[in-house]
């Protein structure tokens, strides 16, 4: 469900339009079936009653929608450096599977991610992913790219 906020002109649009409708039928009922307008003018506050609810429900709406929306820090982690690896053309799309259904190389994706939001320590190191894996292999590119980003944003966190 896409939610989008709707401006304020939208809201006078709908008031003006209902005002103009209740007119409408105040006249009708005055002229033409000879009412008071004693019975008749509790209508007049339909408009600005229909129009703040509809607003006020617009909003409530809204804010629940958007509440549950958080932003995926992991997933614009992974997609970063997919990114970087795409963009070097180094990799076909059967090695993209490959990576992606190798449990130990998701992992270290997952330790990767940790050190990138948590910062390094003991256990979790930059250099134990770099060595982790034999040279020459499709791991030990992939990993290449990652420690890459991984260096690059700690460096930009330092400077920040």
């Amino acid at each position: 469900m896409n939610r989008q906020k709707k401006p304020f002109k939208f809201y006078i649009i709908i008031f003006a339009f209902s005002m103009l409708m209740v007119a409408a039928y105040s006249l009708y009922a005055i002229y033409v079936q000879d009412r008071e307008v004693a019975d008749i003018y509790t209508i007049w506050f339909m408009p600005l009653i229909f129009t703040a609810f509809y607003y006020g429900s617009d909003v409530l709406i809204y804010r629940l929608t958007n509440r549950k929306k958080k932003e995926n820090f992991e997933g614009k982690f992974l997609n970063d450096i997919s990114k970087k690896m795409r963009d070097s053309n180094e990799f076909i799309v059967e090695e993209f599977r490959r990576l992606q259904n190798n449990v130990k190389f998701q992992e270290d994706l997952n330790r990767a991610y940790k050190i990138f939001k948590e910062g390094e320590n003991e256990v979790l190191t930059i250099a134990k992913l770099e060595r982790k894996y034999r040279k020459g292999t499709l791991e030990k590119r992939a990993m290449k790219y990652v420690t890459d980003y991984l260096i690059e944003n700690k460096k930009n966190q330092e400077t920040n």
